[in-house]
């Protein structure tokens, strides 16, 4: 493994968020040569990232090396810790302490103190889903639902939103009528997105975030 450097600027975690919601996941993957994560992922209020893949990204734009997948550990000990020392919650860290768990949603959501008006529309999302379990982690920052038969969990009910993962893979949210980090229908990071876009690279294929001189040092 290569000797790998902290991150420590969390503008480039944040540049390496709004490229993945820009141009999807399987691009975003595919671009920096990472597979799908199957444990850790970065939660934030707008979906779950690919942990490692994000570190790479981030780590690219503020150490200016790109990193392959072999050149560092993904987990507790590498990635996912990483971005979590920065103040990102990832899912996989969370240790069974102080962990809450439950065999029924409405248990889970009383406890999470769900916005009375967004309840409605989470229990019709749980409703004709086959959800067995549900669990709030040590940050009470969302509900993590198990399907039937499943490991691990595939859809995470946060304050202001549902974010799932599909049987293909793919992953969708669905935002609730009431989300305070709306600002005229837009949340906070399609506003840090569309600041972002503004000084990214064009040329196709390229995306990275330009330096001052506005010359694209990759290209």
């Amino acid at each position: 493994m290569a000797s790998i450097e902290r991150i420590t600027d969390r503008q480039a975690v944040e540049d390496a968020l709004c490229e993945f919601d820009r141009i999807g996941r399987f691009s975003f993957l595919d671009k920096y040569g990472f597979g799908e994560a199957r444990e850790y992922f970065l939660v934030t209020e707008t979906g779950s990232y690919d942990s490692k893949a994000i570190f790479a990204a981030a780590y690219e734009r503020e150490h200016g090396v790109r990193l392959s997948n072999d050149d560092f550990s993904g987990g507790k000990f590498g990635a996912a810790q990483w971005l979590a020392d920065l103040g990102y919650t990832i899912q996989g860290l969370d240790s069974k302490e102080g962990r809450l768990t439950f065999d029924a949603f409405e248990a889970a959501m009383d406890a999470f103190h769900l916005a009375v008006e967004n309840i409605t529309a989470a229990r019709e999302f749980v409703t004709g889903r086959d959800f067995v379990s549900f669990y709030l982690p040590p940050s009470r920052q969302y509900i993590a639902m198990f399907p039937r038969g499943g490991t691990r969990p595939t859809a995470w009910v946060n304050k202001g939103y549902v974010w799932f993962r599909n049987d293909d893979g793919t992953q969708e949210g669905i935002a609730f009528p009431y989300n305070k980090l709306r600002d005229g229908g837009r949340n906070s990071r399609q506003r840090r997105q569309e600041k972002a876009e503004r000084h990214l690279c064009l040329t196709p294929g390229c995306g990275m975030l330009l330096p001052p001189s506005g010359i694209c040092d990759y290209c």
